[in-house]
């Protein structure tokens, strides 16, 4: 079963070290057998603050409407964060809340980037936010400690025997989830 799990990072801040770890991310989610993905960056979409969502703007944003479509046509998410003022950053709430059904019952595995805490507290307030659009956190998660040290443009900078490790178990649980949940929607809504 191909999977198609796009990388949502997340935040539009300049001089932003995290980007590092979604590229990371996506060339090492890129090598594995039967996943598609690309790399979505609020940069690149004109989301604004949010005013209207998706499905209540007349006419629609193309631009919009096909970040919409490629996040229904998804099975699966992995989102890199970094940690503003112990929480997400506000680009990464503003993306989430522009849609709804495109979230629902598909899997999110979270990749934090911070400083101590490596993105912990924003990884935990995402589990919420997540379940709040129906979507479903994986149990496991990845926190990278200093990513300013930790990673840079060609990337890790320290641990690099030990991330390839890490962000593959990781991806091995978003791939387990994903196929899960692929399986229950197309077999219908449940009953109510």
């Amino acid at each position: 079963m191909s999977l198609y799990l796009p990388v949502l990072y997340v935040t539009s801040r300049e001089g932003r070290k995290s980007i590092y770890v979604a590229e990371y991310a996506l060339e090492r989610l890129k090598r594995r057998p039967g996943v598609e993905t690309r790399l979505f960056d609020p940069r690149d979409l004109p989301l604004g603050n949010l005013v209207l969502r998706q499905w209540e703007r007349h006419p629609p944003v193309p631009a919009i409407e096909a970040f919409s479509a490629e996040m229904a046509r998804a099975d699966g998410f992995l989102v890199v964060t970094p940690e503003y003022n112990y929480g997400i950053p506000g680009a990464l709430k503003n993306m989430i809340d522009h849609l709804y059904q495109e979230w629902n019952r598909k899997p999110f595995a979270f990749i934090g980037a911070g400083g101590l805490s490596g993105g912990l507290r924003a990884i935990d307030q995402l589990r919420q936010v997540v379940a709040g659009v129906a979507g479903i956190s994986v149990p496991a998660h990845l926190a990278v400690h200093h990513v300013a040290k930790a990673f840079g443009p060609q990337g890790p900078l320290s641990a690099a025997d030990e991330f390839p490790a890490q962000f593959d178990r990781l991806f091995s649980e978003l791939e387990w989830y994903a196929r899960a949940l692929k399986t229950g929607r197309d077999a219908g809504e449940p009953a109510h």
